[in-house]
């Protein structure tokens, strides 16, 4: 994944899990905000300690970025992602992984209407 793309300051990370909009799945967790620049769009990506060693997590994390990279049209323009690797990712095989990103993707992108509070 080019550095572009890419969210490394604590801040913006903070700021997306704050006030950003998240759905997630068995294998997956995703924050999506409206990014303040507004061209492109950045990813972080986490994988807690809970998976394992440091050896477990970059495996985690290599994998992630390369199912980003290939199913970038799924990513739209003009917003941040954070993704969290939840621990079960280390039991499933990659081509699974590669549907449970796309199914929490398509998710995160079907956000509720806002509901309108009537006053009686």
């Amino acid at each position: 994944m080019k550095k572009a793309y890419r969210m490394k300051k604590s801040a913006d990370i903070e700021l997306v899990m704050k006030k950003g909009f998240s759905k997630a799945n068995r294998t997956f967790i995703v924050y999506q905000y409206k990014n303040p620049m507004g061209k492109g769009y950045r990813v972080a990506i986490s994988a807690p300690k809970k998976l394992g060693k440091a050896v477990a997590r970059n495996k985690v994390k290599r994998q992630m970025r390369v199912i980003l990279q290939q199913n970038s049209h799924l990513l739209k323009e003009g917003f941040d992602y954070f993704i969290i690797a939840r621990p079960n990712v280390l039991e499933i095989d990659f081509l699974t992984l590669i549907k449970q990103m796309k199914h929490v993707l398509r998710l995160v992108h079907q956000q509720p209407e806002k509901k309108v509070k009537k006053n009686k």
